[in-house]
């Protein structure tokens, strides 16, 4: 591990942090204004499957695949931009190609879709969702393209513009929303969608250009080492991405069984166990997933291993502290965020209860993705994907066992136990692959951090409970606690980045 490699991770990765931070919000305030013009109709209901549908086959198949097997293909071109630039025509034809036939399909098949996917409905509810879906067909095109754009900017180490467009996406949904609900009703969300969707993709076109990277009309043969390349890191990339929504909709189906209540309290606790990882561990491995991409095409083993040192480093400083929050007074944030209205004291209870669950496993369900990415960086696709189809078992088992004596709890601890699983057989099979060990310095600094979190936990559980604190207080002094302690005992790494900014300014 070196202070230059930490330096890298925390640059780039701090742009995607604080868009996060907005975009976070943005996504709080769209629900919120979807709620206030639509409430919980059977309107909103039409609308939540319409969408769904296509947004789940675009991220399994399209987006959510791209960037884990096109990074690495493409950042073997980086030296030379000619043939950077007709590769990413390349894939941007194909994926237009590909979702296009899929696209005309659903739309030739809509209605017969709907009786599938929402055989509840009744027939006007069903019509109105039918529509709703043919007019967010295009979204599985849109991002399928900006995926591909994603991973071509990602590979050249710009992470600001793909991810900025969640904020672009937000707004207009919104916008619409509020613009023509009057006139179009339930179909103003259906637009925002559509409209926000083709923005996302108009935004990174600027930047396209800035970094030279540049669309060619004329498509380059299908047998083009690339292609070739991409059709056999494709279907490993495509299982490994399944792994997490199908765990959580297993998880789901087994939770139909617990008291009414059990599985809302799974879906609100999950959005907030998901922000630090959004906040931290995703910008890590996102970084990490990129330069590794391109130091294992430059057979660099030596800053592989500082690079990887560091994501550890950073993931556990952040993480382990997010750990204890969400454990210790977990049930402030739920209780700040959503208890109010029909959201009963009883509700925070069995949502805390759920958090706590998943809280455990935070650590590891951002190590064992961190790991994924390492894997596919390398060109290994398959391992990963074996790993986590062996996991799906694993978590059905687990969350059908602990449902019964700890209800919600059983099925979030599963998750953390898999997540867990996940992240050590990745680890040792990578160790075992390629002598990889953490440095003396990463294994100081990983212990410190424990050290410094079995403080914090202390020092938090003390606040909570000696004292007579607000129960909205709790949590802005366990967040003041975490960082005198975590400053104390990482000073330098704040006091260089402080330093540093006051050179820059």
């Amino acid at each position: 591990m070196t202070s230059q490699s930490i330096g890298y991770l925390v640059k780039k990765g701090s742009v995607i942090t604080l868009i996060t931070l907005i975009s976070r919000p943005l996504g709080y305030v769209r629900e919120a204004v979807q709620a206030y013009l639509f409430g919980a109709t059977l309107l909103v209901d039409a609308f939540v499957i319409a969408f769904n549908f296509p947004e789940m086959v675009q991220t399994l198949f399209f987006s959510g695949a791209t960037s884990a097997f096109l990074i690495p293909v493409c950042s073997r071109y980086l030296a030379d931009r000619e043939e950077f630039s007709r590769i990413y025509s390349l894939f941007i034809n194909l994926s237009i190609m590909v979702t296009l036939i899929v696209s005309l399909l659903f739309l030739c098949g809509s209605g017969y879709i709907m009786n599938v996917i929402a055989p509840g409905f009744a027939p006007e509810q069903r019509r109105v969702a039918t529509y709703l879906f043919m007019i967010m067909i295009p979204i599985i095109t849109l991002h399928a393209v900006l995926s591909v754009m994603k991973a071509f900017l990602n590979a050249k180490e710009h992470f600001a513009a793909p991810e900025m467009s969640g904020i672009a996406w937000n707004l207009i949904f919104i916008l619409a929303a509020l613009a023509f609900y009057k006139k179009i009703g339930i179909y103003s969300l259906a637009l925002g969608v559509t409209v926000g969707s083709a923005a996302q993709v108009f935004i990174q076109i600027p930047y396209m250009r800035r970094l030279d990277i540049r669309y060619y009309r004329r498509m380059l043969p299908l047998d083009h080492p690339a292609v070739q390349e991409a059709k056999s890191l494709f279907l490993g990339a495509l299982l490994a991405t399944s792994i997490v929504p199908i765990n959580s909709f297993v998880g789901r189906i087994i939770a139909s069984y617990l008291p009414a209540g059990e599985v809302a309290s799974l879906s609100y606790a999950f959005r907030i166990f998901i922000l630090p990882f959004s906040l931290f561990a995703v910008p890590t491995y996102t970084v990490l997933f990129s330069k590794m991409s391109k130091l294992y095409h430059e057979k660099d083993w030596k800053d592989m291993a500082s690079h990887i040192d560091s994501s550890l480093v950073l993931v556990a400083i952040t993480l382990i502290p997010s750990t204890v929050f969400l454990c210790l007074v977990g049930d402030s944030v739920v209780r700040i965020l959503y208890e109010r209205g029909a959201f009963t004291p009883r509700d925070t209870l069995i949502t805390y209860r759920a958090l706590f669950g998943y809280g455990i496993g935070l650590i590891f369900y951002a190590l064992s993705i961190s790991f994924v990415r390492i894997f596919n960086a390398m060109h290994d696709m398959k391992t990963p994907a074996l790993i986590g189809l062996s996991s799906i078992v694993l978590n059905a088992v687990l969350a059908y066992v602990m449902m019964t004596p700890l209800k919600n709890l059983g099925i979030s601890l599963a998750t953390s136990l898999v997540s867990f699983y996940n992240f050590l057989v990745l680890y040792l099979i990578f160790r075992r692959r390629t002598g990889y060990r953490p440095s003396r310095g990463t294994k100081r600094e990983l212990v410190r951090s424990l050290v410094a979190g079995i403080i914090l936990a202390l020092v938090t559980f003390l606040l909570c409970r000696s004292l007579p604190i607000h129960p909205y207080g709790a949590l802005p002094l366990s967040i003041l606690a975490a960082l005198v302690i975590y400053g104390l005992f990482f000073k330098k790494y704040y006091l260089s980045f402080v330093l540093k900014k006051l050179k820059r300014g």
